[in-house]
């Protein structure tokens, strides 16, 4: 991937290797969505926009230049970006948005290329193990970026010292419940399991597509009880999804080995649902 060479700064664009913060903007309450780009579309462009109302009502700040009228505005802002940095194809957004005490919502975005331009699943499976130094306690914000980032960040700290392509997280139970920034499912004959909430999970905005998918493949889904050590040992496929990455398949668990059969169907049924 190549980051674009101009930065959109509230509405005006600043080369990326010029741009710079002030001390009261690093100071500042903030908050970052990526949104992903393919050709002309913004997959999940209208529940990102919900999410970034959610987390604007939480800080108890709106900007309706964004948020209203379907969010064109914003539309239009992440166009203008990828026009600028001629991101015709495929592309990363990352909208961060900064606020200070009674001061206008600030934001910048930025793009840059993806390779491929859709989602496509991984041909080469990734390897996990589970990350127990630090577990996540359930909260309020626990299903959330905002409740999820730090332990995110300590574990891409630890990342380095593993051999794995991604760590799985666990909560305070011992349970299974996410990898950065995505949501992980098990497939087990015609079941598939996942996490919820209750257990502290983070809850991507693409679940109830998702639960699409399952539904339309006669998969019986629960997430009801979590996820354990035990039930990663006994699934068949395992996926980890997010709206960035979409859908990527899982070969190994320490000596766990794990197929894709269903997980292509899973990512041919997604892709279509998405675009339809």
């Amino acid at each position: 991937m190549s980051k674009g060479k101009y930065i959109l700064v509230d509405g005006t664009f600043v080369p990326t290797e010029e741009y710079q913060i002030s001390l009261v903007e690093s100071e500042a309450l903030h908050f970052t969505e990526k949104i992903r780009a393919i050709r002309s579309t913004f997959p999940f462009f209208n529940q990102t926009l919900d999410l970034i109302r959610f987390k604007l009502f939480l800080y108890n700040q709106s900007f309706p230049e964004f948020t209203e009228n379907d969010g064109s505005v914003l539309k239009r802002q992440l166009e203008r970006t990828l026009t600028k940095n001629k991101h015709y194809l495929g592309a990363i957004l990352t909208l961060t948005l900064k606020f200070s005490g009674q001061k206008a919502v600030q934001f910048t975005i930025q793009s840059e290329k993806t390779d491929p331009v859709g989602y496509e699943l991984n041909e080469k499976g990734l390897y996990v193990e589970i990350f127990e130094p630090i577990k996540k306690s359930i909260s309020s914000l626990s299903h959330l970026s905002l409740g999820s980032e730090i332990l995110w960040n300590i574990a891409k700290s630890h990342q380095k010292e593993s051999t794995t392509d991604e760590l799985l997280l666990i909560n305070t139970s011992d349970q299974i419940i996410e990898t950065y920034g995505s949501n992980i499912y098990l497939i087990k004959g015609k079941t598939a399991q996942g996490t919820s909430s209750e257990q502290g999970a983070y809850q991507d905005i693409t679940k109830p597509l998702m639960l699409d998918v399952f539904n339309k493949l006669k998969l019986d889904y629960s997430d009801s009880k979590g996820i354990t050590k035990s039930d990663l040992y006994e699934a068949e496929e395992l996926l980890i999804v997010n709206s960035i990455k979409g859908i990527r398949w899982v070969i190994g668990f320490e000596d766990k080995r794990y197929f894709n059969h269903t997980i292509r169907k899973i990512t041919d049924l997604f892709n279509q649902l998405i675009f339809s």
